[in-house]
């Protein structure tokens, strides 16, 4: 088991947390969501980046588009979330699509989110 860790300060006009690795980000500025957004994205590449290795699939750049719609009704979790990829480059499409598919079965957040949320993803390749 993998034990994730971060410490909040909060002070007046101040609030950020930081990670064991002593990276630190303001809390404020950048809504909840778009941490939740982020993370998201973030976690999703760096599973297919693992899957894609694996499967010997390359590609020149990969752009992520995430959008979440939030429930009305409280508790505001996401009622709907959409990952837009668009890929150049890419030398294979039909494993790039493979793995990419693979990579939100196996991306912890992603299900994560599924348990709340719609999901739906899309690649278009350029």
């Amino acid at each position: 088991m993998s034990k994730k860790h971060i410490r909040a300060d909060f002070v007046r006009d101040h609030y950020q947390f930081t990670t064991d690795k002593g990276a630190t980000y303001e809390i404020g500025a950048t809504a909840p969501y778009d941490y939740l957004l982020g993370a998201l994205s973030g976690c999703l590449f760096a599973t297919f980046v693992d899957l894609a290795g694996k499967m010997k699939v390359s590609w020149e750049h990969i752009s992520l588009e995430v959008d979440g719609k939030k429930r009305e009704e409280s508790p505001t979790t996401l009622e709907l979330c959409t990952v837009a990829a668009t890929a150049t480059g890419v030398d294979d499409e039909k494993k790039f699509l493979k793995a990419f598919e693979t990579a939100t079965r196996y991306c912890s957040i992603y299900q994560t989110i599924s348990k709340v949320s719609e999901m739906h993803w899309s690649v278009d390749f350029q």
